[in-house]
């Protein structure tokens, strides 16, 4: 099985596409803006990278709804448009992506998966804002935490290189990059 990684960030588009044992075997790093890539670029590049058995897409906000990587179809492409105002910068543009992305591979199955699920589980305690609640709840304004995926990865392989895995281990992981954020997991 081949999976093609469609990674829209704030400022760039990086595809990658990926064999059954997670080897490289085509990528692609195209500038964006805040509507989403070029579909001539994106086009191009998909055409050079190759054909995948399934997509998956970096999506960076999936609210209280979404916790989990989900099936793409129309009902959640509309309701992760409904998030847009909770991440303006990522947003419009991963839904750019998935939208081309989609025209340009019909039927390939994609699957959405969400910064904001690595932090799904805050307690009410780490995710609520000291605000009224009248101001909070009909906005959705709370604690939702970004750059799950990569918080994630930097957890599992910090436990896979110390020989920790499942032991419970207790790490501060920093994601540096356009954005930055630190993580105790």
């Amino acid at each position: 099985m081949r999976v093609l990684v469609v990674n829209a960030g704030s400022s760039s588009l990086k595809l990658r596409l990926l064999d059954g044992g997670d080897s490289l075997v085509g990528s692609a790093d195209l500038d964006t803006h805040a509507n989403g890539p070029n579909e001539g670029a994106l086009r191009a590049a998909l055409d050079e990278i190759g054909l995948a058995d399934a997509i998956g897409h970096r999506v960076v906000h999936g609210g209280v709804r979404h916790v989990a990587p989900e099936l793409l179809d129309a009902a959640v492409v509309a309701d992760l448009h409904r998030l847009t105002d909770l991440a303006p910068l990522h947003q419009p543009a991963a839904l750019a992506a998935v939208e081309i992305v989609g025209r340009l591979r019909p039927g390939v199955p994609a699957v959405a998966c969400f910064d904001t699920a690595f932090h799904a589980g805050l307690p009410a305690a780490a995710s609520t804002y000291a605000l009224p609640a009248r101001w909070r709840e009909p906005l959705g304004v709370r604690r939702y935490g970004f750059h799950g995926l990569s918080h994630a990865y930097a957890s599992r392989r910090a436990a896979e290189l110390l020989g920790r895995e499942g032991s419970g281990l207790r790490v501060i992981t920093c994601h540096l990059g356009a954005g930055a954020s630190l993580a105790a997991v």
